[in-house]
């Protein structure tokens, strides 16, 4: 389906959640996990003139941030001449130090084809081709495409003592997701599941 001009799409977000004693039955279902930041949910257009934004899972433009030149770089650099549409979290206001990131894990329109019906892993691999570059730097579980995009890995194994090793700041836990599950309107609740520490400053 083309997206040729624009209107806001909702995200697919991880609405269930799971206790921590179920990962190794979503591992051995072969679902796939990636470090969930605690960070505000973002959706990032951008225009086939390449004018970059971004606003919440809410419909609404962000209250405390906006692109600056060096984080919206990345995105005015994409090829073509259609739309796209990326899931972020945005890392800015609610980890101490950590500011103007966006740390990348979906994507819902590729040059202007909106991704409807495709799988997850077929998204992940679109990421791939369009982030992925010979200067990325690899950290254990995301690739650091420049100072401030980041990429999510997926991991496909040892879950729980993934969930239980975590200890960066701004990590809150996993969100684990079905490759095989397709991109909809606007339920997506069927491929992707979260796991998350038991924190009272965590906003999941």
């Amino acid at each position: 389906m083309r997206y040729d001009k624009f209107r806001y799409l909702y995200p697919p977000r991880a609405e269930n959640a799971i206790p921590a004693a179920l990962l190794n039955s979503y591992e051995r279902r072969k679902w796939v996990a990636q470090i969930k930041k605690n960070g505000t949910n973002s959706v990032i257009f951008v225009s086939p003139e390449k004018k970059v934004f971004a606003m919440n899972r809410h419909n609404a433009d962000h209250k405390q941030w906006q692109f600056t030149p060096e984080s919206e770089a990345i995105f005015k650099n994409l090829p073509g001449k259609g739309w796209y549409v990326i899931n972020a979290e945005l890392l800015h206001s609610k980890v101490r130090n950590l500011r103007d990131t966006n740390y990348i894990h979906d994507i819902l329109v590729d040059d202007g084809e909106y991704l409807l019906g495709e799988t997850y892993a077929q998204r992940y691999s679109r990421l791939q081709m369009r982030f992925l570059h010979p200067a990325a730097k690899g950290s254990k579980y995301y690739w650091i495409l420049d100072e401030h995009t980041w990429l999510a890995k997926n991991v496909t194994e040892s879950f729980y003592a993934l969930y239980q090793s975590l200890t960066d700041p701004e990590d809150e836990g996993l969100v684990l997701k079905d490759p095989c599950g397709k991109l909809t309107i606007r339920d997506n609740r069927g491929w992707t599941v979260k796991c998350r520490y038991p924190h009272k400053n965590f906003s999941f």
